[in-house]
């Protein structure tokens, strides 16, 4: 979405008076920014009375302003109070389809509040995803990001934030190497008891008989789920055996995984999608699913229902997640600091497995 500055009114120059903006052009709110020393997220603060920013950074902003003419454009302008409440919905890449099913469930859970909802897709590069969030900062009072921010974060300024699922593997690159997310001591938390789910998933391949549990890992760098099965296979005396896959690279994972281990009986896969494709790379090969190789997914995608055989997966309750975001997004517009919240998975049993 591309915003335009207003205007200046009839008659006035500009943008004159202060350092900084050329007469040329209108004032934008980088040239504010600029003329006081200080970020665009504290020129929006400062504008519209929001807290966080102190009386005297607040007057010389509102100073360059009128000397600026700068007026805030219609997107900023939705800060100010009083009127509609707009939440910022983050995710990092919307081809991933459990992205668009839980953006929809927020999206329903913020319309019975009155809120609208401004999505932004990230992307992979670190660069072009901190410049979205901050633009994202200036037209919204918080974010609900479902992947950890990380060393991303300090790009919204103090715009509170919910972070569901603030953990490894889950973010982009310009996450901590942690994974952790690192939130500020502000933000909300959600977490997703994935070493729970991983655990039942695990037990159930172990009572149908399975003996050789492999696991599809959303690479490169090793996630909270693969951490889980090894550490488990471990307690067990078994050998773990990881194959690092990209999003929708489910075929060639499990042709890499048959190579590795021609006698794998069961495969635990990081996300549906690398599980849906995984199920279509063991049928090239010639490997039925459930006789040969158990599969079992993570998320609980409509689509994974869909699919020959069906996907036995670990589903996370969507509504009930939009939901615990939407009371958090709520509890921090307050300015309170809710207790971090966890969201367990469902095994669902289906053909695969």
């Amino acid at each position: 979405m591309t915003t335009h500055p207003t205007p200046p009114a009839q008659g006035s120059d500009a943008a004159s008076g202060v350092d900084g903006a050329p007469a040329s052009r209108p004032a934008t709110i980088l040239d504010v920014a600029a003329a006081v020393g200080v970020s665009r997220q504290t020129v929006t603060r400062a504008m519209n009375d929001l807290p966080g920013v102190n009386a005297a950074t607040r007057e010389r902003v509102l100073e360059a302003a009128r000397q600026l003419n700068y007026r805030p454009n219609r997107a900023a302008q939705g800060l100010v109070r009083g009127r509609e409440i707009t939440v910022g919905l983050v995710v990092d890449d919307l081809r991933n389809p459990y992205y668009p099913e839980l953006a929809s469930e927020f999206s329903r859970a913020a319309a019975g509040r009155g809120w609208g909802v401004l999505l932004s897709d990230l992307g992979a590069d670190p660069a072009v995803a901190a410049e979205r969030l901050a633009s994202l900062a200036l037209r919204v009072d918080a974010v609900v990001s479902f992947m950890a921010l990380g060393a991303l974060r300090p790009a919204l300024g103090s715009i509170p934030v919910v972070q569901i699922g603030a953990q490894q593997g889950d973010g982009i690159a310009g996450c901590d190497a942690s994974g952790e997310g690192r939130p500020d001591a502000g933000d909300a938390i959600i977490g997703i008891d994935d070493p729970a789910a991983v655990r039942d998933a695990v037990e159930h391949l172990l009572a149908g008989g399975r003996r050789r549990i492999a696991m599809i890992d959303h690479g490169p760098v090793r996630s909270v789920r693969a951490a889980a099965y090894e550490r488990m296979l471990a307690e067990r005396g078994s050998h773990p055996l990881v194959i690092e896959a990209a999003h929708g690279d489910g075929v060639r994972a499990a042709e890499a995984l048959l190579d590795a281990e021609p006698r794998a009986d069961a495969v635990l896969v990081f996300n549906d999608v690398l599980a849906i494709g995984a199920l279509r790379g063991l049928s090239a090969r010639g490997v039925r699913v459930p006789e040969d190789v158990a599969v079992v997914g993570m998320d609980g995608l409509d689509v994974s229902a869909l699919v020959t055989p069906a996907l036995t997966t670990l589903a996370i309750d969507l509504p009930g997640l939009a939901a615990h975001a939407a009371e958090l997004a709520d509890a921090v517009l307050r300015g309170e600091r809710p207790a971090p919240r966890t969201v367990a998975r469902e095994l669902v049993v289906r053909e695969s497995a």
